[in-house]
């Protein structure tokens, strides 16, 4: 059966223009790992089981490992006041720091806006604590708990924290208390580790060709949120632990804690049904999902699919931004345990669709929603610093507005939903991201 999915992964990886890409399986107690492609289209190298990828968001749960490691050795817990901890901290609004605990920062709910501003060029160890300093400049868009919208801030400001708690830099903690005790020795933060082992270039498709990115993706500041490189062999080894606690040294944390990360604390929009500690939580059918994924600016991405239910967990690694990846994830799923998706439900139309057009700001982009006949269209606009870079554009959006304000693709699923705050706020969530209208 695995040849299909190394004959479909070399298929489609053509199909799409993706360079390279590897990918994990843990199935019962059997693992494998199938590659195909290049490292990168000017050199010609493959992509091996040792070839190390940037994971992106991936990296938040391994932050979050990290954190209830902490909460575990009674240096907080899930309800301490994060002014407690960084008397320091700062943010527009007062009220909001008051109210903010160290659970908002794990499930996305801190309310400050999430998409930041990183420093490519500061890779001093100082960059993720003058990165925090800013956040009183950032505005907060909805008190702490109401609403949970992705935040690669709240997890940014979570790992500053576990450093200042632990007395020691965030990339030498997770090391040591996440990575080293699960083998994970191909798993680093810095590029000058990177650059001694065998390591992918990000792509963009220029007419239809992949080209190798001008930039690296990632800086110092992101690390808590995005910034761990790794091997699918390493990204097994994880996959192994959050399933089912396996360690080759000591486990990181308690069973009791992986379960209770892996449970639901705050319900969200689709697609998706909640957020654990911070893991993304959904069903596919019946099945019970425990998700991450990561993007590095469109230039590469990874899935981190867990079913504790079925013993089952599938990684993906590639080098250029497809839907490659939950194609090989649905193929798993359907083909080693039957599952499948279940049936859209039918849909009533919104009455007036023209409502809900404008532009809603991401910071890092604004989605602009028009609509063409009885589709909505959301198409994102990317800010020009970041066209300057020669970053990619993000994919546009087509879907139907229902009555209930949820955007469902042609096949009926939802992805995204409109809402409005108590305060008047209207907001497009897709994404996992409430974006205020502006």
């Amino acid at each position: 059966m695995l040849d299909e999915l190394q004959e479909l992964l070399d298929s489609r990886a053509r199909e799409l223009n993706v360079p390279g890409v590897a990918v994990g399986i843990v199935d019962g107690g059997t693992e494998h790992v199938l590659t195909t492609g290049v490292a990168s289209t000017a050199t010609g190298a493959p992509v091996t089981a040792d070839t190390l990828f940037a994971i992106g968001s991936t990296s938040k749960t391994v932050t979050g490992t990290a954190a209830m490691r902490l909460i575990e050795q009674g240096a907080f817990d899930l309800d301490t006041r994060v002014a407690e901890l960084l008397p320091d901290l700062r943010l527009a609004d007062e009220d909001a720091l008051e109210q903010l605990r160290v659970r908002h920062l794990l499930t996305h709910s801190g309310g400050f806006l999430g998409d930041i501003e990183d420093d490519p060029d500061d890779w001093g160890p100082d960059a993720l604590r003058k990165s925090i300093a800013g956040f009183g400049e950032l505005p907060q868009l909805f008190p702490p708990g109401a609403i949970a919208s992705y935040s690669n801030g709240g997890l940014r400001l979570l790992g500053h924290l576990c450093a200042v708690v632990s007395g020691r830099g965030f990339e030498e903690l997770v090391t040591e208390t996440v990575l080293a005790p699960l083998g994970m020795t191909d798993s680093v933060y810095f590029p000058w580790e990177a650059i001694t082992r065998p390591v992918v270039t990000g792509h963009v498709i220029v007419d239809g060709v992949a080209v190798p990115a001008p930039v690296w993706g990632l800086a110092r500041d992101l690390a808590p949120e995005g910034g761990l490189l790794s091997s699918v062999r390493d990204q097994l080894r994880y996959a192994r632990f959050q399933l089912r606690g396996d360690a080759e040294g000591s486990a990181p944390i308690r069973d009791e804690t992986r379960r209770t990360m892996q449970r639901a604390h705050i319900e969200v929009g689709p697609p998706l049904e909640s957020i654990g500690l911070p893991w993304l939580l959904t069903h596919v059918g019946d099945a019970r999902v425990v998700r991450h994924g990561g993007n590095i600016s469109n230039l590469q991405l990874s899935e981190m699919v867990l079913l504790p239910d079925h013993d089952l967990a599938v990684t993906v690694l590639t080098n250029a931004a497809s839907g490659l990846g939950p194609q090989i994830v649905s193929w798993c799923l359907e083909n080693l345990r039957g599952i499948h998706p279940a049936p859209a439900d039918d849909v009533v139309l919104h009455a007036s669709p023209d409502d809900v057009v404008g532009r809603y700001d991401v910071n890092l982009w604004q989605n602009v929603v028009t609509r063409e006949q009885d589709e909505i269209v959301i198409t994102p606009e990317l800010r020009q610093d970041l066209i300057d870079l020669g970053l990619p554009s993000l994919p546009t959006v087509r879907a139907r507005l229902g009555a209930d304000l949820l955007l469902r693709d042609a096949e009926g699923h939802p992805v995204g939903r409109f809402l409005t705050a108590a305060d008047g706020t209207e907001f497009l969530h897709m994404g996992l991201r409430a974006a205020p209208r502006i």
